[in-house]
């Protein structure tokens, strides 16, 4: 099955239809926190993938996303070529997401300047 492009319009239908949908943001930590996530998604980063894929259901629905949807395909192809076949991608990532996003800058803040034992 090919990788189906999705609408943030979509993908919103699909986090109401499919409460065991998961959705991957493969974008940095930063991004993730700082920028701010779609509540239901798990962060995977893109450099982390090709260990951590073990951990997604080869049997449901993967969507993928990013800023700007060009990690997220490269993302989609590796995923692919792993054996998954319901995979969709986010057309232009989260900059075309319009809905609700969670920020946790303290976890940024964190990331940033982690405090060394003893402090």
């Amino acid at each position: 099955m090919p990788i189906t492009d999705i609408s943030p319009q979509e993908l919103e239908q699909m986090l109401q239809d499919q409460p065991d949908l998961q959705l991957i943001d493969v974008r940095t930590p930063q991004e993730f926190y700082y920028l701010g996530h779609i509540a239901q998604a798990r962060l995977i980063p893109i450099y982390e993938l090709p260990y951590a894929f073990r951990v997604l259901d080869t049997t449901t629905d993967v969507v993928i996303t990013c800023q700007h949807g060009i990690r997220s395909v490269d993302a989609c192809h590796f995923l692919q070529s792993q054996g998954f076949d319901r995979i969709y991608n986010l057309q232009e990532g989260m900059a075309s997401w319009e809905g609700p996003v969670e920020k946790d800058l303290s976890a940024v803040e964190q990331l940033l300047h982690p405090q060394e034992e003893g402090d």
